[in-house]
């Protein structure tokens, strides 16, 4: 009998503890309710109408930040919009959403500071939630001219700055790019605990024909402290993911799912999904130029690789009878000669379901393609544009759905 008591009691404890791994498998629609008792967590909430969404915040914390309290997030807190410019915030999660603009009061610089919340934060991901800028341009075509600059961000511009002497470098994004995300990483040790970011709103009475400039982004710090992480492979981290949460559950252990791996300016944790180019804009384009990024996967020890279906695939090409791969999209410098389009997709160990090998990817060779990607280490794409349009020649994006891969076919 005691020992029937006993074994009880481990049990229980197992579950509690692998128990607290359930949210980091959890999609946004999947998370639970915010608690009733909550004081203000900076987590999503929805405001009075059920469709505006905002910060839950205590009311005082969204006076200091300029917000607007749009509901209530349990009995001490309030659902607070952070829809002004010059925020200031140390939340784990903020909103932002763009002050009411009109011709008038557009040609204006909207700034918003992120002071990193504790010293475990290693990572900040920043969704688009809504984010619909003036597009990339280039210069007007002249007559018996072939070849313009590429496609830049000159009206409205997204930057992210302030990056603590990182090395990387975050591309400026304009555009429709709702639904897109990115990562930059940050190290908390350092003097400077503040990122930066500033939108640039381009004057729409002396540009009338410009949309209008609307966003809603979303600013998540991530701490990487892992004490779990080793147990979350393989058959473990089916087991735990389908255990309920606990209170024992840390920020970190919450965070651990979407931390991305270096080198990441994207990173898609699901297993299966879709990804697409900045301003893809529903395959309008264009996308912009001098981009140079890696999108990346998860990689559990049960993966082997990522199956890739193009459901639009239409980028910079130099020669209209080649068949875009490889050489065909970079040029060697030796031999270049004159300027020539060195836009491209690198998928590692790429080979298409017809037989067709090659890493690099330009022109249309991607479309309607089913390529499989089984490189031995990280599982991700690198995206390349240059600073250069050939008139005639479409630079529309690309759109891609995935499925990581358990069971991959011999080569």
């Amino acid at each position: 009998m005691a020992l029937n008591s006993i074994t009880r009691f481990f049990l229980l404890l197992i579950a509690v503890h692998y128990g607290t791994a359930t949210n980091l498998f959890r999609t946004k629609r999947q998370s639970g309710p915010t608690n009733i008792f909550s004081i203000g967590n900076g987590e999503q909430c929805t405001g009075s109408d059920r469709s505006t969404g905002g910060v839950c915040l205590s009311r005082n914390q969204c006076n200091t930040q300029g917000g607007k309290a749009i509901g209530f997030c349990g009995v001490f807190a309030t659902c607070c919009s952070l829809n002004a410019c010059d925020i200031r915030t140390n939340t784990k999660v903020a909103v932002f959403i763009n002050p009411p603009l009109s011709k008038e009061s557009s040609g204006l610089e909207c700034s918003y500071s992120v002071e990193i919340n504790n010293n475990n934060v290693c990572q900040i991901r920043i969704d688009f939630e809504t984010f619909n800028l003036a597009p990339p341009t280039t210069v007007d075509p002249v007559d018996n001219v072939t070849q313009r600059p590429g496609y830049m961000c000159r009206n409205d511009i997204f930057q992210v700055i302030n990056l603590q002497g990182n090395s990387e470098v975050l591309p400026p994004l304009c555009g429709d790019n709702s639904g897109q995300h990115f990562y930059t990483k940050v190290n908390a040790s350092t003097n400077n605990r503040v990122l930066n970011m500033r939108f640039n709103i381009a004057d729409r009475i002396s540009q009338p024909n410009l949309p209008q400039a609307t966003w809603k982004i979303k600013i998540t710090q991530l701490e990487c402290f892992n004490t779990l992480g080793k147990y979350r492979d393989g058959i473990f981290e089916a087991i735990t993911s389908s255990l309920p949460s606990t209170p024992l559950m840390s920020t970190a252990d919450r965070d651990e799912y979407l931390i991305a791996p270096p080198g990441c300016l994207q990173y898609y944790p699901d297993r299966t999904g879709f990804f697409e180019s900045f301003n893809y804009n529903r395959g309008a384009g264009p996308y912009i130029a001098n981009l140079a990024y890696a999108t990346c996967f998860k990689r559990t020890p049960d993966v082997c690789g990522v199956k890739l279906t193009a459901a639009n695939f239409d980028m910079a090409y130099r020669e209209e009878n080649n068949m875009h791969l490889d050489t065909d999209c970079q040029i060697n410098p030796v031999t270049q000669g004159v300027p020539q389009s060195e836009d491209y997709l690198f998928i590692p160990e790429a080979e298409t379901a017809d037989g067709l090998r090659g890493s690099k990817f330009c022109g249309n060779s991607a479309t309607n393609q089913i390529i499989a990607s089984t490189p031995p280490g990280p599982l991700y794409v690198h995206f390349h544009s240059d600073n250069l349009v050939t008139e005639g020649v479409p630079e529309s994006g690309y759109r891609f759905n995935y499925n990581v891969l358990n069971n991959c076919y011999p080569k």
